[in-house]
């Protein structure tokens, strides 16, 4: 029981270091203000090409990486993906494991400690609310966004019983 208990306790200091980390710096128009900062003429290409010439993790659904991810297929081991320019941070609740690293917003290239799944990663989608990652070592995992500063949605409200 403790051992279920100490899981639930670092899952929940891992997510809320990942609310924290996306709150730190954001603003209300991170996206608008990432646009403005493009210094490219006002016509722009399609959304698909601009998504893969640009390398910031964008798709025609209008998504990017950038933010706080939660993946909670399974609901005993969520999974936090922290997205802050072109660093990434991964907390693995099950094992507590935290792996950083970099990305482009295409992929995934992190420092992970032995055991840890999430090292090797590429974007298979992203939109406004759901992130695909498919890691090298663990296949296809879907993430749901974070609002800035509130938990999301789903999280277990018991602690996990033996």
């Amino acid at each position: 029981m403790h051992k279920n208990l100490r899981h639930s306790l670092i899952a929940a200091a891992g997510i809320a270091a990942a609310l924290a980390l996306t709150a730190c710096g954001s603003d209300s128009g991170s996206d608008k203000a990432a646009t403005s900062k493009d210094p490219k003429p006002a016509a722009t290409p399609s959304s698909s090409s601009a998504a893969s010439s640009s390398g910031v993790g964008t798709d025609a659904k209008g998504g990017s990486v950038e933010g706080g991810w939660i993946s909670m297929a399974n609901p005993s081991k969520p999974v936090v993906l922290t997205v802050k320019g072109k660093t990434a941070v991964v907390v693995e609740g099950a094992s507590g494991l935290t792996c950083q690293g970099t990305t482009d917003g295409k992929s995934f290239d992190l420092k992970c400690p032995a055991g840890a799944l999430h090292a090797k990663g590429q974007v298979a989608s992203v939109g406004t609310a759901e992130l695909k990652v498919t890691w090298q070592e663990l296949g296809t995992e879907t993430y749901q966004k974070s609002e800035p500063g509130k938990l999301p949605t789903g999280l277990p409200t018991a602690i996990p019983k033996p």
